[in-house]
């Protein structure tokens, strides 16, 4: 599922940035960077996953597979921080941003505090485009809002995978989901009119 995000991702951020070439409006741009580190972040999640199969739980692939999860999460941070990011420049709230700034990272590890943070990452982006949805109302920025709230849902989902494994499928599916309705968008901004 990992690898399937990761192709989905990267169509996503091509996208952006052929549409930022096109339209040069910067909010593709940081889209574009986001799902890049997203991507990125997949991937070697995904290929530490692997190694550790192969490797078949030998004690130096659980630090690759712990390596490759941190390296996903700080990723996810900086892409869905960097969207937050754009959003505050967008609407001139710097105090939020820089409110935002001070929180503390102190773990390095995937676990239930860092996919809060994620979420209350997500949560916000999916507000802003569904206010963005509300005056706008027109077929693309139901799909952003769609795929944010989608993204926003998959991380709820492997924040409650800890209590039940039937969340894990349903956030990864949650997850690409989301990735797809970005990616439909894009694909309608970038037809030729």
């Amino acid at each position: 599922m990992e690898f399937i995000a990761f192709v989905i991702a990267i169509a996503v951020a091509f996208q952006a940035m052929k549409g930022y070439k096109f339209s040069k409006e910067r909010t593709l741009l940081y889209l574009n960077l986001s799902f890049v580190l997203i991507g990125t972040g997949l991937l070697v999640d995904g290929l530490s996953n692997l190694f550790v199969l192969l490797a078949r739980g030998e004690r130096g692939s659980l630090y690759v597979y712990g390596l490759g999860n941190t390296i996903n999460f700080l990723a996810q941070l900086l892409a869905y921080g960097l969207l937050v990011f754009a959003y505050l420049y967008q609407t001139k709230n710097m105090g939020t941003t820089i409110a935002l700034a001070a929180v503390p990272v102190s773990f390095i590890q995937h676990n239930a505090f860092s996919e809060l943070i994620l979420i209350f990452l997500l949560v916000y982006v999916a507000t802003q485009t569904a206010m963005n949805y509300s005056v706008n109302k027109n077929v693309n920025a139901l799909l952003v809002f769609g795929a944010f709230a989608s993204l926003a849902v998959a991380h709820l989902f492997f924040l409650l995978f800890t209590l039940a494994p039937v969340f894990f499928p349903l956030a990864h599916i949650a997850q690409l989901f989301g990735f797809l309705l970005l990616l439909a968008m894009l694909l309608r901004v970038n037809q030729p009119v």
